[in-house]
C-alpha cells in the first residue's frame, strides 16, 4: 500500500497511460499541503505520469487558500514534468477563482477530460 492510500479526502485514478484523475472530496484537508503534495507526486512518479486532471466538480467555491493549494500542486507536478489541468469548474468556483487571481495560475483549465487540454 502506498502513502497516498492513507490520505483521506482524495481519490487518485490512472485513467490512461500516464494520465491520472484526482477527485478530492469535501473532507480533503489542505492544511497539510506538503504531505499531500509528496503523496501525490510519489504516485505520479511511480507511474511516470505526464498529466494530472484535478476534478473540481464537488467544489462550489475556491477561496485563496484553496487557490494556493492548486498552484502549489501544479508547480510540483511541473517539477516532475507532469502537467496539471483543472476540470469541471462550477460557475461559482470559476467566478471566485477569477476574483483571487492576480497572476496566471500554474495549472491550465478545461471543461472536462474529453476536452484534453
Amino acid at each position: 500500500m502506498n502513502d497516498f492510500a492513507k490520505l483521506p479526502g482524495m481519490h487518485l485514478t490512472e485513467i490512461g497511460r500516464g494520465v491520472f484523475l484526482l477527485e478530492p472530496s469535501r473532507s480533503l484537508d489542505i492544511s497539510a499541503q506538503d504531505e499531500l503534495v509528496v503523496a501525490v507526486l510519489a504516485r505520479l512518479q511511480q507511474a511516470e505520469a505526464s498529466k494530472l486532471y484535478y476534478d473540481l466538480a464537488a467544489l462550489p467555491l475556491i477561496e485563496p487558500l484553496y487557490y494556493q493549494w492548486l498552484n502549489r500542486l501544479a508547480r510540483a507536478c511541473g517539477a516532475i514534468n507532469a502537467g496539471m489541468v483543472c476540470i469541471n469548474f462550477q460557475p461559482t468556483a470559476a467566478f471566485a477563482l477569477a476574483h483571487h487571481m492576480e497572476t496566471p495560475p500554474a495549472f491550465s483549465a478545461a471543461l472536462s477530460i474529453r476536452e484534453r487540454a
